[in-house]
């Protein structure tokens, strides 16, 4: 029956991939939907699959395509790509677990500073840790004259040690920051009080209780390490000029080509990750049952009665009052001002300077002479004429890319994040009161398999034949402006709401079995009262945290898609690499230059962008972490207890009464507030 069930899913999952390796086609005739056509190419791809004699892939050659087959590409480079990439992982994980272990128990200030360097170094851009190993490469190359390693595949023996660095230094920052909160928290229950009664080492039982009692934890925390470990290795193998598996895609992008390289990467995780379930049957099946609650099935869906105009807009009054008071109250806390301040500030400098300058802020800049009586071709370096930040390649500069493409990056980021934890929120709600264990598992098994696809991946398939028009073809590109813009917001939210809806869900079904939703329901409260009024005031700090994670997700997405050339609302190809422009001149789309940058030591080109794309991130966090720590302390989570310890034994009357000293000092979370 395991085995059944293990093929069965694969199969669903081989379907689903096959769906969305023809999605493309929907957009290929200006965004006039042709279903047959998506259909027709379905059949083919699944034809295809069942004729491996068909299995051939057109490759690039001196401007002509070539076919070649794929198999022998297919045994020769998925090993490599998967060499790499379980490579990476393994160290990433060792490497979490042994600082954790070496870490944990440290005095609480340097605890704190551990945990704030994780937070920071967790939103920092994987392509700035490769960017950085690229850079320090060269820099001792040129100092010592000795080259480490070399991290660019020219035809000769395959690289692997800078692939490897490059893709694993990020998640073992992830897996330490897993490990070390898993740990601490493992560290608060009985059974480990109990052992350190009974006189047991620190590392006897980390090692022998603790770490065994955090494997299920681990291996639900894992998967979205996986995500985006997965997500990097595209840009890894491009930035490396490898050719693995994921750059297949870069060689022939019709659908049976993307449904083979998305089925052999979802392939291995599925069966490792079934396997693992497997093994932990029983540990999974303690944490996912919960216990039905009969009375919701019987609790009405709204109270009628209490709704009326007056009490809607007294409600309104109220609630505009309540915001007006939590910002004042946010204004005082410096973390939140500085973000908002950032934010706010970058967003005012750009739509200013766009406004005052009319319909084309950006304007190239060819060869000049300059005062010394030299001619200056792009791209211009700092200090070319007027030029502060120099240009691109195209010489346009780069300062007022910034300025002018700021607005895109930040607004279009919020939206999506904002759609994508807003529509698991209303979802949530048939989540929690329609739906039955069988339908909620299938929605937890699809979120599960499509983190074992990288968003990336996804996103460039089924936009780089839409989004990418040479430079005959502006005009068009132009008038689909708009409809490229949506068409990229629609795929980045869709292929992440189940995964927000799952996270959602499961939360919310923990909260109907608590003490005060419980007395709510014998109360005779409605289903919409209990979720409106008792659960969101509590899922409030967890969808705060979800808006900032997204955030961060979308704007690594983003930059993934900009080295690869797949710009916010269209991309004008260049003759050259580095060389194509964007419409909107949003931040993502200055990192098509990195390569370049870096080879050709035109740190220019990239620096900048880089250091405003970190404090847009570390902006983010700091607001997130404002809202988490106000909204905690609005529902009681944070307690301050002071604890008096005594150097002197209690005699006398103090140990009857104990009104001379105080134990402990509650404060109330209304004093906080």
């Amino acid at each position: 029956m395991g085995l059944f069930k293990m093929i069965l899913k694969y199969l669903i999952g081989i379907i689903g991939i096959i769906l969305i390796s023809s999605s493309p086609v929907l957009f290929n005739n200006d965004f006039r939907l042709n279903v047959s056509s998506y259909f027709q190419s379905v059949s083919i791809v699944i034809q295809k699959l069942v004729t491996p004699s068909e299995w051939i892939f057109h490759h690039r050659l001196n401007y002509q395509y070539v076919e070649k087959p794929l198999l022998s590409y297919v045994m020769d480079n998925y090993l490599y790509s998967m060499t790499i990439l379980f490579s990476a992982l393994t160290i990433a994980l060792f490497a979490g677990l042994i600082l954790a272990l070496s870490t944990f128990g440290l005095p609480r200030i340097l605890n704190r500073t551990i945990h704030t360097g994780l937070n920071s170094l967790e939103a920092l851009p994987d392509i700035l840790f490769i960017f950085s190993l690229q850079m320090f490469v060269v820099w001792f190359y040129n100092s010592f004259d000795i080259l480490l390693f070399r991290f660019a595949y020219l035809g000769e023996e395959k690289l692997y040690l800078s692939p490897v660095l490059s893709l694993c230094i990020l998640p073992a920052v992830l897996f330490f920051r897993t490990f070390l909160l898993l740990l601490e928290e493992e560290w608060g229950k009985d059974y480990v009080i109990l052992a350190r009664s009974k006189g047991f080492a620190r590392s006897y039982i980390l090692l022998c209780h603790c770490l065994r009692n955090i494997k299920v934890n681990l291996i639900i925390q894992s998967k979205p390490i996986l995500w985006f470990t997965l997500s990097s290795l595209l840009v890894v193998e491009y930035l490396h000029n490898i050719y693995g598996i994921v750059r297949l895609i870069f060689f022939d992008t019709r659908p049976f080509i993307i449904a083979v390289a998305l089925i052999l990467i979802f392939t291995p995780f599925y069966f490792l990750y079934f396997f693992l379930d497997l093994i932990l049957k029983n540990d999974l099946r303690e944490i996912n049952e919960k216990a039905q609650i009969s009375m919701m099935k019987n609790a009405k869906v709204f109270d009628i009665d209490r709704w009326s105009l007056l009490k809607f807009i007294r409600k309104c009054f109220s609630f505009s009052w309540r915001a007006g008071r939590e910002w004042l109250y946010l204004l005082k806390n410096p973390n939140f001002i500085v973000g908002v301040g950032y934010l706010l500030g970058v967003l005012a400098i750009s739509s200013i300077y766009s406004f005052t300058n009319g319909g084309s802020p950006v304007e190239s800049i060819g060869i000049f002479k300059g005062e010394n009586g030299n001619y200056h071709a792009p791209p211009h370096s700092p200090g070319d004429g007027e030029l502060i930040f120099g240009s691109n390649l195209n010489g346009y500069p780069i300062v007022t890319m910034l300025v002018v493409g700021a607005k895109y990056t930040i607004l279009v980021t919020l939206l999506i994040a904002m759609v994508r934890v807003v529509l698991g929120y209303l979802l949530t709600i048939p989540y929690v009161f329609w739906l039955g264990k069988r339908s909620k598992k299938v929605i937890s098994e699809l979120a599960d398999g499509m983190q074992f696809l990288p968003l990336t991946l996804v996103a460039y398939l089924l936009l780089v034949d839409v989004v990418i028009f040479e430079e005959e073809k502006r005009i068009l590109a132009e008038s689909l402006l708009v409809p490229n813009v949506i068409l990229e917001v629609v795929i980045l939210t869709v292929f992440a709401v189940p995964v927000l809806l799952n996270t959602l869900g499961k939360e919310s079904d923990e909260m109907l079995n608590r003490e005060y939703v419980q007395a709510a329901m014998l109360l005779g409260a409605s289903r919409s009262r209990i979720f409106l009024t008792h659960m969101t005031l509590h899922l409030l700090p967890k969808m705060i945290l979800l808006l900032g994670q997204q955030m961060i997700q979308v704007l690594q997405v983003l930059l993934h898609l900009g080295v690869l050339s797949i710009f916010l609302g269209g991309t004008i190809r260049g003759n050259r690499e580095g060389a194509s422009q964007s419409l909107l001149f949003e931040w993502t789309s200055l990192f098509e230059t990195m390569r370049v940058g870096i080879m050709t030591e035109r740190y220019w080109l990239i620096l900048p962008v880089l250091s405003l794309y970190i404090l847009l991130i570390l902006s983010i966090q700091s607001i997130i972490k404002s809202l988490i720590d106000r909204q905690q302390q609005k529902i009681g989570v944070f307690t301050s207890r002071k604890i008096i310890r005594f150097n002197r034994p209690i005699q006398g009357d103090q140990a009857n009464t104990c009104e001379d000293e105080e134990l402990f000092t509650f404060t109330s979370p209304k004093d906080l507030s």
